[in-house]
This record gives C-alpha cells, structure tokens and sequence, in this order.
C-alpha cells in the first residue's frame, strides 16, 4: 500500500522508464516526491506525470532528502517519491501560485479544489499536507481552517534550496514552479497520527513582543529587538550579534514563543534570519505584539536526537488511539537544523531507521515547518520536526 521508490534524474529517458516499471502497471493514489532542487527540476521534463498518479505533491529539500535509503548530497541525482496505493481512500491535490495580497484566499479556495478532486465535498480530510514556496505559511494555514475549521491536523513542509538563493521549487504534477502552493488532502483507509516538536529547551530569559512588522521584531519589553536579544545572548555566555545575516549564528539560540496545552508548557522557535541596522530582527516565521517570547537553546546532541524522538512520539499515539502499527512515514526536519548537524546526518537517518524498524520514510529538509501541536492548532515555525505516521492496513474481517 506504501511504497518507498528512488529514481536517478540523470535523463528524462532514464526517469521515465523507473517510473513506467514501478507505478505504470499500478498508479498511486497519491505521490510524495522530495529531492535537491535539480532532482526536482526534471520533473518538469515527463511527458505524463497523470500515467503514475493523478495526484503528485512535492518540493525541493536543502541538499537533497533522506529516506530508508539514506541521505543524499547536494549533488545527487536522486529523487525520492513515497506512494500511497489506496483504491478505497481519497486523495485529492489542488495548487495556485502564491501572490501576497491574497494568499489567505487563495489557500482556502485551493484546499476546496483538493476536497473536490478527491471527490468528498462538505467532509473533512483525515489530514492536510501542503508543501510551499516559503514566506507565506501563517496566512495560507490561516485560510486553509477557514474553510476546515482547526480540527484537521496541517503539516508539510515549505521549499528549501541549498544556499537560500530563492532557487527552492515546488511540483504539482502539472507544473514546476518556484513560488506554488500545492495542497494534499488525505481520506486513507488507514488510521493516522503525527508529531510537531523541537529539540529545544527555553532558557532564564524572556520578554514580551512589543513592535513588529512583518516577519520583523522591532522591540521587545519596549526596547531594541537587537539590544534585547544580545543581552540575553551575553547573560548566556554567548556571542551577541552583528547586523548582517545571521543564520547559521542563530541556529543554535533561536527565539522561542512560549505557549501551552493542558498546562504543560511547549515552544514554537522562530529562526533570526538577518539583523538590519536599526537592530530589528528579521524571522522566517511571524511574532505578533504580546507574545511572549524566550531565548531558546539547543545542541547537536538534540538534534541529532529528535527526529528518532519524534517518530516515537507519533507510533506510540498511532498504537494507543488505533491499536495498529505504522507502515510508513513522513517526515520534515527543518534545514538549518539538518546543516547544523551536517556531519552526523547519517546518525540522524539511522535513528530513525531504527525507529521505524523498517517501514518506508521520506523526509524532506525545509525552510519552514507547519504542524500541529497538543493543543489542537495548527502553526507554522522554524527549526522544528514533524512526523506523520500512516498505519497499517487493518484486517477485512475486523469489519465484518
């Protein structure tokens, strides 16, 4: 029902013909494709992406995906598509290319074009997958549960390149495109469950938001975001920073907004992408004024660690709520959290392989993640992990 497959891009001869032996005889119900941004490109060169799936969904991962198969580099050929064989479910994909000034609109009439592809108008999807350009996220998950409500879980992932260039893409089985967003909508057959969490721990200090604009934190605690944030850097023994990009600096002591669900406390991490001179501090993911924000602190022995911990989390719900086992996932690990610990991705592919004792996965490297928490929302963030856990087929006789 779920097959992992990995085809080499190196020519259109060459991925057409892997792709007519594996899913030709028998196409997907939907395809979840995921490689470096060239691998993605020659998507764009099949003549019939409809002979393999009438429903594809998919965008570039920074270096390359991993997978049951391993890691890919920058350089790889490869491309990694986990197909969901499943006559009984529905599966629907819609996507529109994103413009800012109605992007809200745009993601709700594009997830009721999903529900009418998989042909069940007026029911709720088992789960929402959206993968997109990045930029956007808050307002299209804000006009995906205007028309969902916020009972179905969104996750996915947004468009990632290798050097944050803007060369990221994004593919719906008609088009490639570098500024789409594509909706999965999933009614399987099988029981779900899934897991947003980062490996990160809040630190002694905090304040509130008090100006933003944007994706930009002008003050916190009505003083300079950047005099803010390096005071707590220096009271934690670290660098401040300098105006300038400051990513990879961040990685480590990303902002972290302070949230809770049933009393137990969680964080949802917003990445410093560049200081201005005027010491704002520009994000990948939106603060609003009020929110209470932390320095947060993280290590590679984290997040080497997580991912494995968060495919845990996701198969133990998926054993207590259906009593089945998982038989594959998906997951997004956030991309400046895979090039922080670069040098031990193979560890973080292995621990999960061990987790997953087997089962097919695919995971994708993004700049942006969507997710939904204990507390029922669904949010964007950075730095994050999601998993997605599809179970196995249960017994026809169990329904007889």
């Amino acid at each position: 029902m779920f097959s992992l497959i990995s085809v080499n891009t190196e020519n259109t001869r060459q991925l057409t013909e892997q792709l007519d032996q594996q899913l030709k005889r028998r196409p997907a119900d939907l395809v979840i494709v995921t490689g470096n941004n060239d691998s993605m490109a020659a998507l764009a060169t099949l003549a019939e992406p409809t002979h393999y799936s009438r429903n594809w969904i998919g965008c570039s991962s920074c270096l390359g995906a991993a997978s049951s198969f391993g890691v890919d580099d920058a350089n790889s050929k490869r491309l990694t598509l986990l197909a969901i064989q499943d006559p009984q479910g529905s599966y629907g994909v819609a996507s529109e290319l994103q413009n800012p000034e109605i992007i809200q609109q745009q993601a709700a009439e594009t997830v009721l074009r999903a529900i009418q592809q998989a042909g069940r108008n007026g029911e709720l999807p088992a789960l929402i997958w959206c993968m997109q350009a990045p930029g956007l996220e808050e307002q299209i998950i804000t006009g995906i549960q205007q028309v969902v409500g916020d009972q179905v879980p969104i996750l996915g992932g947004s468009a990632a390149d290798n050097d944050v260039s803007g060369s990221w893409n994004q593919f719906d089985g008609q088009q490639l495109g570098q500024n789409l967003l594509i909706i999965a909508v999933l009614y399987p057959t099988v029981a779900l469950s899934s897991y947003f969490s980062s490996g990160y721990q809040p630190g002694n200090f905090s304040g509130i938001v008090t100006a933003v604009n944007g994706r930009r934190i002008v003050s916190i605690n009505q003083q300079n975001a950047l005099q803010v944030y390096n005071q707590w850097l220096q009271q934690a023994g670290l660098e401040p920073l300098q105006p300038g990009i400051v990513m990879s600096d961040s990685t480590f002591n990303p902002i972290g907004r302070q949230l809770a669900a049933g009393g137990i406390p969680f964080s949802l991490l917003s990445l410093p992408v560049n200081v201005a001179a005027d010491g704002s501090i520009e994000l990948l993911s939106e603060l609003q004024c009020g929110d209470e924000v932390s320095l947060m602190h993280g290590s590679k022995e984290q997040l080497v660690r997580r991912a494995a911990h968060v495919v845990r989390v996701a198969a133990n719900n998926l054993h207590l709520r259906h009593a089945v086992q998982p038989a594959a996932a998906l997951i997004v690990y956030c991309a400046g959290c895979m090039l922080a610990v670069r040098d031990q991705i193979e560890e973080v592919q292995q621990s999960l392989t061990d987790s997953l004792s087997g089962i097919p996965y695919l995971v994708a490297f993004t700049f942006g993640e969507q997710g939904c928490f204990a507390d029922g929302f669904n949010r964007h963030g950075n730095l994050m992990i999601s998993a997605v856990l599809l179970g196995e087929p249960q017994d026809m006789q169990h329904h007889g």
